[in-house]
């Protein structure tokens, strides 16, 4: 399994159970009932070294709520965090070495909707 794919289902996995979230996916869902949460923008780099092979994911999950308050998607973002932060294990032979918070914002671009994206670093080593 490729790094990205065990990282993106590790991440479903821990997300899935964010209280009153409608859902997870990995594209927006506009016809999907608010609030819910996306994967997205899995940036791979080769983090190998002498002894083994590894990645670098930059890793995005966005928060979509519906209405003008940014309260609703702070809290999801919060809830984001440390269930990411908290992630560890393996997955498709890739083992989660360490993750770590790179940013979070609140955006309100989409008319009548809340966007709250939040960033991780995550390196993993591969399990030959």
């Amino acid at each position: 399994m490729s790094a990205s794919l065990a990282m993106q289902q590790m991440l479903v996995s821990a997300l899935a159970g964010v209280p009153g979230i409608t859902g997870v996916f990995d594209a927006p869902a506009p016809d999907q009932p608010s609030p819910y949460l996306t994967i997205g923008g899995d940036q791979l780099t080769d983090a190998g070294h002498k002894t083994g092979r590894g990645h670098e994911h930059r890793i995005t999950v966005t928060a979509w709520a519906e209405g003008p308050a940014a309260a609703p998607v702070k809290a999801l973002l919060a809830e984001v965090e440390a269930r990411v932060l908290g992630l560890a294990g393996s997955r498709g032979g890739h083992r989660i070495v360490f993750v770590r918070l790179v940013r979070s914002l609140v955006l309100t671009g989409v008319p009548g909707w809340r966007q709250g994206i939040i960033e991780f670093r995550v390196r993993t080593e591969a399990e030959d």
